[in-house]
């Protein structure tokens, strides 16, 4: 499918912002304040379907409430209220005849699906991710993540601790990233030839699609031991491990991988300003004069209340010592470590900040 213009994307987000603000207008707002506290429902709702594999059964049929519990052992009567309650939410649809089908919407809670929601699910009904949103509170108080107040630990060694649960949150990041790929590829005007290292980039989704887009560029993934484990293999699925190599290295501490154009893609946001300037410290340690730098992020402007960005800043709060940050910001962090910026560029979905190391 082609990739809708930067402007159509924007058209479509602006509009369905806009009938919402209408809708809310003509409710009472006792109403409103009850669809939006509602918001619990869903997300648990969809993870009580995807552990009992619920919608399984309606992949391309329609079927009753009985005849689903039938296929999986489940209560039939229990199955129809959690289908029906799924109907409010656009994840399924229910027929007069007591039928009911998956919405498309709904067809990403399916585990087969090539663009399937279901990790990312689990991660933000997962203890860790409620833990932090929990502690909410606190941070109003004394700005600390919410998570660490939680736990006592990051969300980064909490995940190390967990290998089972760090692979489900990488699975998660794959995910989201293959959803914002196409535009972010789309968008900007990539070299004819050279190097594109992608720093932090697990498994290499991103690099793994831009390498696609353009035959003639070689890829570097830069990343620690455990995502690079599973690299290769993801890499020879899309076709490009001949022109991409690993190299374990740090954030924080360095690697050693030139290039001419660095990936940071949804790192930043998961660091306060400080860790940030040493993140692009290191970039800039392994950057030859001239190179750039594309952050990919989404842009949060300090004035403007839009989803899924203002949203996605509140989930840095609660997991995260980061934040979503606005173009103007990331390029203060970027001069702070000897870049001069570059082009910004908006592909209706996520932002392209662009860093120029210094000569």
């Amino acid at each position: 499918m082609r990739t809708p213009p930067p402007a159509v994307v924007r058209t479509i987000q602006r509009l369905g912002a806009a009938l919402q603000r209408a809708a809310g207008a003509l409710q009472p707002p006792q109403a409103r304040f009850l669809e939006v506290s509602g918001g619990v429902a869903a997300v648990l709702l969809l993870r009580a379907a995807l552990e009992t594999r619920l919608v399984e059964p309606l992949a391309g049929r329609r079927a009753t409430a009985g005849e689903v519990a039938g296929e999986l052992g489940l209560h039939a009567d229990t199955v129809h209220r959690v289908l029906r309650g799924l109907a409010v939410y656009g994840v399924t649809r229910l027929g007069r005849d007591g039928r009911f089908a998956l919405t498309r919407v709904g067809e990403l809670l399916l585990e087969g699906h090539p663009h399937s929601m279901a990790g990312w699910i689990r991660y933000v009904t997962s203890d860790a991710n409620l833990a932090g949103w929990r502690r909410l509170p606190e941070s109003l108080r004394d700005g600390r993540p919410a998570f660490n107040a939680a736990t006592g630990r990051s969300i980064w060694e909490h995940l190390a601790e967990h290998p089972e649960e760090e692979a489900g949150f990488a699975r998660t990041m794959r995910e989201l990233t293959l959803l914002s790929a196409p535009f972010i590829v789309a968008a900007y005007p990539w070299p004819a030839a050279g190097t594109v290292c992608d720093v932090g980039g697990g498994t290499g989704a991103m690099l793994a699609e831009v390498l696609r887009a353009r035959p003639a560029l070689d890829g570097v993934l830069v990343d620690q031991a455990g995502p690079l484990a599973s690299a290769g293999e993801y890499l020879a699925s899309r076709g490009v491990a001949g022109r991409a190599r690993t190299v374990e290295g740090d954030l924080f501490a360095g690697f050693d991988a030139e290039a001419d154009l660095y990936l940071l893609k949804d790192v930043l946001h998961d660091w306060d300003d400080d860790q940030c300037r040493a993140i692009l410290a290191s970039v800039r340690a392994a950057a030859p004069a001239g190179a750039r730098v594309l952050v990919l992020e989404w842009l949060q402007e300090p004035n403007v209340a839009s989803f899924p960005v203002s949203v996605s800043d509140l989930m840095m709060l609660a997991q995260t010592e980061g934040r979503q940050r606005s173009p103007a910001e990331l390029q203060a962090l970027g001069a702070a470590a000897g870049f001069a910026p570059g082009r910004v560029i908006d592909t209706g979905v996520y932002g392209i900040v662009e860093l120029v190391a210094a000569g």
